[in-house]
């Protein structure tokens, strides 16, 4: 790797970003990082972008560039990789910025796991043990948008970038010959997908405790749901500033209508009260009176006992092919896959793969281990 420069280049106005990015365009990679603040808002407030070449770091400051569509064409440019550690929220800031997310991406946390090294493994863990080098994590919750920002800041930003590249040759080097390495770049691929957007109208199915409640019940949580996502967006606050998530189920429940009984409800604060309180009333007394025939239909209640057997084999075989192709387990099935898969075989007496689960997993993993449920099933029999 060529030697890195330690004092970055500063980028501070539009002009100097879009000639940049016409330079960093020619290149076959770049480490991308971000620093941010989100402590009191729904969306993520951008305090710095980083861009590592190799040889060069660059600190793009968002506060002052409002012209992002040359670093937008540089995210979608698919002629340079980009490289990123743990990039879920630093998705969301670019989305924010410039309206989209970076295609050829390569996430060294995710390459780090299928190079069997770790799963979820911390950038300064992996830096360590990949390079042998020590990088600070002093700088993690200070206050990114402030200006100027400190020279521990800057350090401690640029830091976060300089390795990036060496890590990423050494990943791709080690998965090269491997099916590993296209796993990979879907995975990587199917992150960039479905940034900052959420499925509204099924957030009540996620409920604690939803299946407990009756479809007139169920139309009142759907609701709410649907307005706690929509007004956190709206004011760009957290959605437990809007509803907590502890009070929806005792909300939809039992229905209160008027303040005194809406602040008796679980995790009930006051600025909700304040600020939310006539909406939510509001909210309930019109779903309360949703026509029969358009209430949500109940939800399962929890797998019944006689279904941890197979859901322990399902660990089990899980396990077993995670060995065989060398790969953490935890990159396989999750436990929102495996629920749905037990649920098949209660509905119908026989395992099959939700549509959820796609791609390799559902060739590779899937479709194997469904087979071997059933033929479970068949030997019992």
């Amino acid at each position: 790797m060529p030697s890195i420069q330690v004092e970055p280049i500063w980028v501070t106005d539009n002009d100097g970003l879009k000639q940049y990015c016409l330079q960093w365009s020619e290149l076959d990679a770049v480490a991308l990082d971000t620093e941010f603040i989100r402590t009191d808002t729904f969306y993520p407030l951008p305090g710095l972008i980083q861009l590592g070449t190799g040889s060069e770091v660059y600190l793009i400051d968002p506060l002052i560039i409002d012209q992002w569509q040359p670093f937008a064409q540089l995210l979608e440019n698919e002629t340079v990789v980009k490289v990123l550690h743990a990039c879920s929220e630093d998705l969301e800031v670019f989305k924010r910025l410039t309206g989209t997310t970076p295609k050829a991406l390569f996430d060294t946390q995710i390459a780090a796991a299928y190079a069997n090294i770790a799963f979820s493994l911390g950038y300064q863990a992996l830096i360590k043990q990949l390079l042998g080098v020590d990088v600070p994590k002093d700088e993690t919750r200070s206050d990114w948008r402030q200006r100027p920002l400190t020279d521990a800041q800057v350090r401690y930003a640029s830091l976060d970038v300089v390795h990036l590249l060496e890590v990423y040759q050494t990943l791709k080097n080690t998965l090269t010959d491997k099916p590993h390495l296209q796993w990979l770049l879907e995975d990587c691929d199917a992150m960039t997908h479905n940034v900052l957007s959420s499925d509204v109208e099924n957030a009540w199915k996620e409920v604690k405790r939803a299946w407990q409640l009756r479809p007139q019940q169920l139309s009142i949580l759907k609701a709410l749901c649907i307005y706690r996502e929509q007004e956190s967006r709206r004011i760009d606050v957290p959605r437990n500033r809007v509803i907590a998530k502890g009070s929806l189920w005792a909300l939809a429940r039992y229905q209160p209508d008027n303040m005194r009984s809406l602040s008796a409800i679980q995790d009930m604060k006051s600025p909700v009260l304040k600020n939310h309180g006539n909406q939510l009333l509001d909210i309930i007394k019109s779903s309360a009176k949703t026509p029969a025939s358009m209430h949500p239909k109940i939800l399962p209640p929890p797998l019944p006992k006689d279904a941890r057997a197979h859901g322990k084999r399902i660990k089990e075989l899980i396990i077993k092919q995670a060995k065989a192709i060398n790969v953490p387990v935890e990159l396989l099935l999750s436990g929102k896959i495996t629920t749905p898969i037990l649920r098949t075989w209660l509905d119908n007496g026989q395992f099959s793969l939700p549509a959820v689960m796609n791609g390799w997993r559902r060739e590779v993993i899937g479709k194997p281990l469904i087979e071997q449920l059933n033929q479970s099933l068949n030997d019992v029999a």
